[in-house]
């Protein structure tokens, strides 16, 4: 038996001295120089690369857009922009000035005619909306760094031994496509944050792809023929391996601090809202070092909380600012007279994480049906049905709440057709209340937002218990051009006045 466990271990030890040679013994000088040039061809600027690049760029910005994986992962499988990368890696391992120049040539041209040709089809598109599949390759991190360099291990040793056939599962790893399409997403809407953060991950994977590269061809034996100096390509390397990780690392850190406090800010928000059957549709938190510093919501409920802010904000403590956007669905909104959401203060402008189309389409799908959303210049405009009926004050308030939230977008909300709310006027008077003139405001904004070409004002009167008489109508009249009077200052100019008093108290009553 201990023979045998010492046969077994004799076995262990062998291959492990076997596995930590190098491998440079297995290729003679000949395989090393067909190799190089297999990989230098595959990193020429040529015409097929070229048409390769596009095909992959088009493919990728669409299913970007449509956010659909396996359309992005079908151009990962064609893109060839792995080829000048090995190439370049190759090239400084053995030292060549001349192949390096040429293959970071073919890289930079191909990554600015991808960001160009994606800049073109998202500008052109109907499509802009920022999908889950764009966010993904907006912020990466350590891991996405680790990624590529497993995967440029993988790549170098298929390429170096001439075995393709995992390459297609190496190139969909890398994800050297995709991040450019992004970019030329960020460029095309001017969201500089987000082409920047894809712009940092193709970065971090053409680095990671090369220093994978130089180290595998170095174990198979390419190294510089010729040196006249000390070596300098391995520091190189890792300084700006080092210079990466900086950014990555805090971008990682930064991930991991608004996740838990995210985690934590839900929890507070659905406690403060338990009574109130609490939907949250729109959480952002903003973290400073390890601690939220701004927390932003959006909360569907069936009960304004005028203390939800305090309670929040005191629940996640160390002096995290609150705000949070109460929308009431209609049930909820007529217990309150005017509406509360016309109370709140202005929030903030948000940095750009989401496109303005899918934020506003989060916030209202929960309460009602978004018909449509039409972009219009800088603004939006949305088509909206509530699921439970509701009048104008209520849309009013709604598109005011969003408005508060996004200010950054210029929204208009479209009701359905409904009928318009009185203007009351107290016994006798001619002025309008303040109520009076918020209802002449909320049919202002209605008309406005039905494209309404013209409106009819009718003015009445109670008559005297005697019947009707000439300061009746004038009174009707004044009433009637009261209201005429303050829709024209919201912008409804053609007008018609008419006017209405009962010939007797009891026709009066009748008509009602």
């Amino acid at each position: 038996m201990a023979a045998e466990v010492m046969m077994m271990l004799k076995t262990v030890r062998e291959s492990l001295i076997s596995a930590l040679k190098s491998p440079a013994r297995l290729l003679s000088d000949g395989d090393r120089s067909v190799v190089e040039a297999e990989i230098h061809d595959a990193g020429r600027l040529t015409n097929a690369y070229s048409f390769m690049l596009f095909s992959a760029c088009g493919i990728a910005a669409l299913g970007l857009l449509q956010s659909s994986a396996p359309v992005i992962i079908g151009a990962m499988l064609i893109s060839p922009l792995m080829g000048p990368i090995v190439s370049m890696g190759m090239a400084l391992a053995r030292v060549d000035p001349r192949r390096f120049r040429s293959a970071a040539l073919t890289l930079a041209v191909g990554a600015l005619l991808s960001v160009l040709a994606s800049t073109i089809i998202v500008w052109a598109s109907p499509l802009k909306d920022v999908t889950p599949e764009i966010l993904a390759r907006t912020r990466p991190t350590l891991l996405d760094l680790v990624v590529a360099l497993l995967s440029g291990f993988v790549g170098a040793y298929l390429s170096i031994n001439r075995k393709g056939g995992a390459i297609a599962g190496v190139a969909i790893a890398t994800s050297l496509m995709p991040p450019l399409a992004v970019v030329g997403y960020g460029v095309a809407t001017a969201a500089w944050d987000i082409a920047g953060g894809a712009l940092l991950l193709f970065l971090t994977n053409v680095v990671a792809i090369l220093v994978s590269v130089f180290g595998v061809a170095r174990r198979y034996g390419f190294r510089s023929v010729e040196r006249t100096g000390a070596a300098w390509e391995t520091p190189a390397l890792v300084a700006v391996m080092v210079a990466l990780c900086v950014p990555l690392a805090a971008s990682l850190q930064g991930i991991v601090v608004e996740t838990r406090e995210t985690n934590r800010a839900r929890g507070a928000i659905n406690q403060a809202f338990a009574e109130a059957s609490p939907h949250i549709t729109e959480l952002k938190v903003q973290a400073q070092g390890d601690e939220p510093a701004l927390v932003q919501a959006v909360v569907v409920t069936r009960k304004y909380i005028p203390s939800a802010e305090t309670q929040v904000a005191s629940a996640l403590g160390r002096g995290t600012k609150v705000e949070i956007e109460q929308i009431l669905t209609a049930k909820g909104a007529a217990d309150l007279s005017n509406s509360a959401l016309a109370s709140r203060p202005a929030s903030p402008p948000l940095a750009p994480n989401a496109s303005p189309e899918q934020r506003l389409r989060a916030m209202l799908t929960t309460i009602g049906e978004v018909q449509a959303i039409e972009r219009r210049g800088p603004g939006l405009v949305v088509t909206f049905v509530m699921n439970e009926p509701g009048e104008l004050v209520d849309y009013l308030a709604l598109e005011q709440a969003a408005q508060r939230f996004m200010p950054q977008t210029p929204l208009e909300l479209i009701p359905p057709l409904a009928p318009l709310p009185p203007v009351p006027f107290a016994y006798g008077s001619t002025s309008l209340s303040p109520d009076a003139a918020a209802s002449v405001d909320t049919i202002a904004w209605a008309l406005k937002r039905w494209n309404a070409p013209a409106a009819k004002v009718e003015g009445g009167a109670s008559p005297n218990p005697r019947g009707r008489r000439a300061a009746d109508i004038r009174i009707a009249q004044a009433r009637a051009a009261a209201v005429a009077d303050r829709l024209g200052a919201q912008g409804i100019k053609d007008i018609a006045l008419t006017t209405r008093v009962p010939e007797t108290l009891s026709g009066m009553r009748r008509a009602t």
